[in-house]
């Protein structure tokens, strides 16, 4: 996908590329399956975190809490424009065109790069 997001761990950039691609697909998706695919990328989201989270766990990562508090707050963000977007469908959709593509970019870069650089560190492969 956009390789300037890609951090150097392919496992983590698969990841990304996953979002990114389920992202692109919400954005340009009929009115019919927007609270689906909405719902898939919340999916998503939970399993790249968790995935994420036990490789800071297993290696000891030390700047996991603030890592962890990151992934909590984007979740319940995406959860929040999610519930709202049930009943108002531009409110999610507003999310999604004008935010979601930011929040996920600003995390690789500032977030998800530490930990990447953590890993190369150490010569720690997944």
């Amino acid at each position: 996908m956009n390789n300037s997001l890609h951090i150097g761990i392919e496992a983590m950039d698969e990841k990304h590329d996953e979002f990114l691609a389920l992202l692109l697909q919400i954005q340009s998706c009929s009115s019919d399956e927007f609270m689906h695919l909405f719902e898939e990328m919340i999916k998503h989201t939970k399993e790249h975190f968790a995935f994420e989270e036990s490789i800071m766990n297993e290696h000891n990562f030390y700047a996991k809490t603030e890592h962890f508090e990151e992934h909590a707050n984007l979740l319940g963000e995406m959860e929040y424009f999610y519930d709202k977007a049930k009943k108002t469908p531009a409110f999610g959709k507003s999310y999604i065109n004008d935010y979601a593509y930011e929040k996920f970019q600003r995390h690789i870069i500032n977030i998800d790069s530490q930990l990447a650089m953590f890993l190369k560190e150490r010569n720690i492969s997944l």
